[in-house]
């Protein structure tokens, strides 16, 4: 591969032409964008010539292009202020998203319950503590507290000890995950030991006593450190917790702690630990792939780079999830099961894991099996039927016979005890029992105490708000909780349904449909299309309260469950990666196409809707069919696949996309490069692109040259001259953080929409 760059000298026209593009609102009726300098920018990859044209907007740091950002943002403002619906719009979205309690990411250790809850009032998540599901409940934690230098501080993620008596915690400022590990006293909320730096995902988990913490942190950056460079090289650790309240940090694993241990740079290496097994289990992590590799080490025997860490399983034999019991490890495993099946392995099996030595719990079958949780009582499974979940609960000490071919059931075996922790005297598997559902939708959280029976799990529909259901630890009975209040909205009048689409290749394509129960089929309703289509993750049932400011106008949402996804299993992901890449917009093609047909809208009133990575989905379906769609947004979306890899979570995305660095790769990621494919000439629908500048995950350059392209085709010769509008959150992240700015971004979203479909209440005068 080799490359060369021609910069133009952009800098002060950059400037001068930003600084005059802030434009007031009387001139809201122009919707002719600010000028953009081109880049002469000209790379080769393996004989391909590649033109980047905007190429010096990836200095986010520099003067002008934090000029050419801010007018962009200033030019979205005098057309979207302008539209007059939007301010009723807006304290609308305010009513939907004012009065009700949000909870999530519940952990129960030590019979308590610990979540973060936003109340009405609230800017940000708050981490509370209950004791059972019926005690009072206070609060842990106010991220208020953190908040530095008028930067609002969230809490990215939080660890109970097993005895409930410690607390680790991570918070970071204004959307950027960057975050700092805290550990403070449950009793008291007082802090113990100093603060950990550089912990973004540091993943803590606690050893049975709550006296180790284990965590990861990434290394201190180098001035000048690329920022592909700011994830590489971190290492998982062990905190120990003295009585006289010092402590010491040891690294145990990771990069050049071990050299028997490979893992590259750009891995992350994390602990897992249960109170109910005298093990540790070393997990690799590449990127965002899914397949895990494992190690093991006795939890006594932990002792920095001398820890006898022993190879179970490589990423190759399509391990995704596990837990531990005693001496056996639960694995949930694609290998030789596209749906996913899981086994159990001992840990004290000197030689690695095999599947075809390790004993079945839950055979593959047509459902897709999502984790696999230890409690008590029994294993809980989570399982995904034509789009919907449920839960499985299989009991524990029941003496069967071994499967040597797929069936549910394995037998017993007698563990010693290995920890100050109780451990089972079996491990054995009954035929588990399917759990009845109150109704169809998705189990957002199971959560299950290895040293407590039943669970709690978190539910949701397409029509139905979330709220948390105990499981029983004998009958298996789901009963509602008042951890999370009933939300005040009345979807009564909104219905929702399935249907199978065949694609460009034959292949069926999941679609859901959300309606008012009035909507006339006569292609008249404005209809918002969502597609992802990445990372095997599934567009499961989610409850939306701001989608009422659409559906009270006539609206449909509908979202096409492409592949990419992880709807039906590991092959439905992978129908959607790399060279299959194509198959995700392929999909929402043919939703588009079929919903037209079906007469639910048609073009003139069909919107795409993307986030993140579906922002390439939906970019690409775009821009292969501009014919079908009156608009498209891209949420905190990326479009430039050649440039990726860059970016600080760049080479985390490289398992799921491709690389550069391969002619395949090159040639992969090309084909579905949105940006590359944007051509002048072309009648484009309207657009809407926005971004969060501390977004740790997209970099703001992404969106911004892929709407400095778009606005050039708009406004060329045989172009549509249709908007293309990009919306900028200067103090704001990966998504909004904060129930305000949330509002105000999605007033945004629904006034371009509304507008753009042709609500005569959104028409600009």
């Amino acid at each position: 591969m080799t490359g060369r760059s021609k910069r133009a000298t952009v800098a002060a026209l950059a400037i001068a032409l930003a600084l005059s593009a802030g434009l007031p609102c009387a001139a809201a009726r122009d919707l002719t964008p600010p000028e953009t300098p081109v880049d002469t920018t000209v790379e080769s990859f393996f004989g391909r010539t590649i033109y980047d044209p905007y190429r010096w907007l990836e200095d986010t740091g520099t003067p002008e292009v934090t000029a050419w950002f801010r007018a962009q943002n200033d030019y979205t403002r005098s057309i979207l202020d302008a539209l007059p619906g939007r301010a009723a719009l807006h304290r609308r979205l305010g009513e939907l998203n004012s009065g009700d309690v949000h909870v999530r990411d519940a952990q129960s250790a030590a019979d308590t319950l610990v979540y973060l809850k936003r109340a009405p009032g609230d800017a940000t998540f708050k981490l509370y503590l209950r004791d059972n599901l019926i005690g009072a409940e206070r609060l842990l934690v106010d991220p208020a507290r953190y908040s530095q230098n008028g930067e609002t501080a969230a809490i990215e993620y939080f660890s109970i000890s097993p005895n409930g008596r410690r607390l680790a915690f991570g918070t970071a400022m204004g959307g950027t995950e960057d975050a700092t590990l805290h550990v403070i006293d449950v009793a008291t909320q007082r802090a113990i030991g100093a603060p950990i730096p550089r912990a973004r995902g540091a993943n803590p988990a606690w050893r049975y006593d709550g006296d180790v913490l284990f965590y990861t942190q990434q290394r201190e950056r180098a001035e000048g450190d690329p920022a592909a460079n700011q994830l590489r090289g971190s290492r998982a650790y062990m905190r120990t917790f003295a009585p006289d309240g010092i402590t010491s940090d040891v690294a145990i694993f990771g990069g050049g702690l071990d050299p028997a241990i490979a893992i590259d740079d750009d891995d992350t290496p994390t602990i897992h630990v249960s109170p109910v097994s005298p093990f540790a289990i070393g997990v690799i992590s590449r990127g965002v792939q899914d397949e895990v590799t494992l190690y093991v080490a006795p939890l006594t025997q932990l002792r920095g780079a001398q820890t006898p860490w022993r190879k179970i399983a490589g990423s190759e034999l399509g391990i995704t999830d596990f837990d531990l019991r005693g001496e056996w490890i639960y694995l949930l495993t694609h290998e030789n099961a596209p749906r996913y099946q899981i086994v159990r392995w001992s840990l004290r099996n000197p030689q690695p894991f095999t599947l075809a030595d390790a004993e079945i719990v839950v055979p593959p079958s047509e459902r897709v099996l999502r984790s696999v949780n230890v409690a008590k009582d029994a294993l809980y499974v989570q399982e995904t039927d034509g789009g919907y979940d449920a839960v499985r609960r299989l009991e524990y000490n029941v003496k069967l016979s071994r499967a040597a071919a797929p069936a549910v059931g394995i037998r017993a075996r007698t563990n010693t005890k290995r920890s100050p922790a109780a451990l089972p005297k079996t491990a054995g598997i009954a035929r588990g029992t399917l759990l009845k559902m109150p109704y169809r939708g998705a189990v957002v959280e199971l959560v299950t105490d290895p040293l407590r029976a039943g669970a709690l799990a978190r539910l949701v529909g397409w029509t139905e708000p979330p709220a948390y259901y105990s499981i029983d630890g004998k009958t298996g009975a789901l009963t509602r909780t008042d951890v999370l209040p009933r939300a005040g909205s009345d979807w009564s009048g909104i219905a929702s349904m399935e249907v199978s689409v065949k694609s460009h290749d034959g292949v069926l394509v999941p679609v859901t449909i959300v309606y008012p129960k009035s909507v006339a089929r006569d292609g008249s309703a404005p209809l918002l299309l969502e597609a992802y289509g990445a990372y095997g993750i599934s567009e499961a049932p989610e409850f939306w309260p701001s989608l009422a400011v659409w559906l009270e106008r006539g609206g449909v949402y509908a979202i096409a469950h492409v592949r990419g996804g992880g709807e039906l299993g590991n092959d439905w992901h992978r129908g959607g990666y790399h060279e299959t890449k194509p198959n995700s917009w392929g999909d929402v093609i043919a939703a588009a196409q079929w919903l037209i047909g079906e007469r639910w809208t048609k073009p003139a009133k069909l919107a795409l809707i993307g986030s993140s990575a579906g922002g390439l989905t939906v970019s690409n379906a775009m821009i292969e069919r501009p014919d079908l769609f009156a608009a498209m947004v891209s949420l905190s979306g990326f479009h430039d696949a050649l440039r990726s890899e860059i970016g600080a979570s760049g080479p985390a995305n490289v398992p799921e996309f491709g690389t550069v660095a391969t002619e395949d790769g090159v040639r992969d990621l090309l084909a579905m490069s949105s940006y590359a494919r944007v051509e002048d000439g072309v009648a484009y629908p309207a657009a809407l692109l926005t971004i969060g500048y501390r977004d740790a995950r997209v970099d703001a350059w992404d969106p911004g040259k892929m709407a400095a392209r778009l606005q050039a085709a708009s406004v060329s010769h045989g172009g549509s001259g249709k908007p293309v509008l990009l919306r900028v959150d200067f103090d704001g992240g990966h998504g909004a953080s904060g129930t305000a700015q949330m509002v105000d971004e999605t007033t945004d979203l629904f006034a371009f929409l509304l507008w753009r479909t042709g609500a005569p209440e959104f028409a600009l005068p």
